[in-house]
């Protein structure tokens, strides 16, 4: 589809792109997809460094606006085509929850989950970010009862911090908690998750990461 607003997204097929692929089909705005293989290294070009000097994926521009980072994406679009609906109002009381999940992935689940993986799980006042039992503690404890983390109501908090979540259950890396595996199938049976999994995600690129 066509971007009538100047989006495009910069990605690789089986990354942590897919969450800003995501967000961008729940929102159901027009944009462009530039692929980028990182298995080629195509993500330390001259070119794409001048976007992303971190040379990752993914990367979003909108017109003049250069952003990256997943939680930093979401955000972005959320506020400017989703504000109200998929992002709380500044003036909303569920605004200071969503943007501490918005940022709860990266600040916390992926190092955490990361240094699991390597059966490295130190005490919490080793790392700023604690440890794994206590970050397992703090999802378990936050969807109890709910149907999204802020309650009844599905936001863009959902695609970033879900989007990891699906991935960890998916690797093998969390547990399958009731109440995560009960929160994953909700994320997955939605229509927008399908669409950009079904282009991010080819089968046999899936197989390797949910077997390894």
């Amino acid at each position: 589809m066509a971007a009538k607003h100047g989006i495009t997204l910069y990605h690789s097929p089986a990354s942590r792109a897919f969450t800003a692929y995501w967000m961008l089909e729940e929102l159901g705005v027009a944009f462009d997809v530039k692929t980028i293989d990182i298995r080629k290294g195509e993500q330390k070009s001259p070119a794409y460094l001048k976007l992303n000097p971190a040379g990752k994926v993914p990367t979003l521009t909108d017109g003049p606006v250069v952003v990256s980072e997943n939680p930093a994406i979401a955000i972005y679009l959320a506020d400017r085509y989703g504000y109200g609906t998929l992002a709380p109002r500044i003036e909303d009381p569920d605004r200071g929850a969503y943007l501490k999940w918005m940022v709860f992935s990266t600040a916390v689940v992926d190092p955490v989950a990361s240094l699991h993986a390597q059966h490295i799980d130190l005490p919490g006042f080793d790392f700023s970010f604690g440890t794994y039992d206590d970050m397992l503690g703090v999802l378990v404890g936050a969807l109890a009862g709910r149907e999204y983390l802020l309650g009844e109501r599905f936001t863009a908090a959902d695609v970033v911090l879900g989007g990891a979540i699906s991935n960890l259950l998916y690797r093998k890396i969390v547990p399958s908690e009731p109440v995560l595996l009960d929160y994953n199938s909700r994320l997955t049976r939605r229509a927008a998750y399908h669409r950009a999994a079904d282009v991010t995600w080819p089968p046999h690129l899936f197989a390797q990461a949910t077997t390894t």
